[in-house]
């Protein structure tokens, strides 16, 4: 009987050995696929991934250009508001009557009496009058 067994024996580990193979061959392919399912996944993420940068570069390129016209408009626009300021100094400094209105506004605002007005400014009474319930009207309607 030892004789048989003996005989039988690398039979059996050799049979044992190509089930265990086999087996181990099967769960390797199983891996691989799961793995290569996953890479399909990974690729198709990475795809929509870059789409979506692309998109967002192109969304920003778009708002940084906008920005940059948006910028020189406002130079432009500060360009033109400050010689329109020089343009009115200029017209204030030319008209000896807005100059005395002026001055006329600001003492108004300063708390000037009517005498007061009439006195340093030159103005005759009604003048002098509306102007102060001119400026009264504009503070009270702020």
């Amino acid at each position: 009987m030892l004789d048989i067994a003996l005989f039988w024996l690398p039979y059996v580990l050799l049979i044992v050995s190509c089930v265990i193979s086999v087996l181990v061959l099967l769960r390797s392919r199983k891996h691989r696929q799961d793995i290569e399912t996953k890479m399909q996944a990974m690729e198709l993420l990475l795809k929509n991934n870059r789409k979506q940068h692309d998109n967002l570069m192109n969304q920003f390129n778009e708002l940084r250009t906008g920005a940059m016209g948006m910028s020189r408009k406002l130079a432009d626009l500060s360009d033109q508001f400050d010689s329109l300021v020089e343009k009115q100094n200029e017209i204030e400094m030319l008209d000896p009557d807005g100059r005395l209105y002026s001055r006329a506004t600001k003492m108004v605002d300063l708390g000037a009496d009517i005498e007061e007005l009439m006195e340093e400014c030159d103005l005759p009474k009604a003048e002098a009058e509306l102007l102060m319930n001119i400026r009264r009207q504009q503070r009270a309607s702020r």
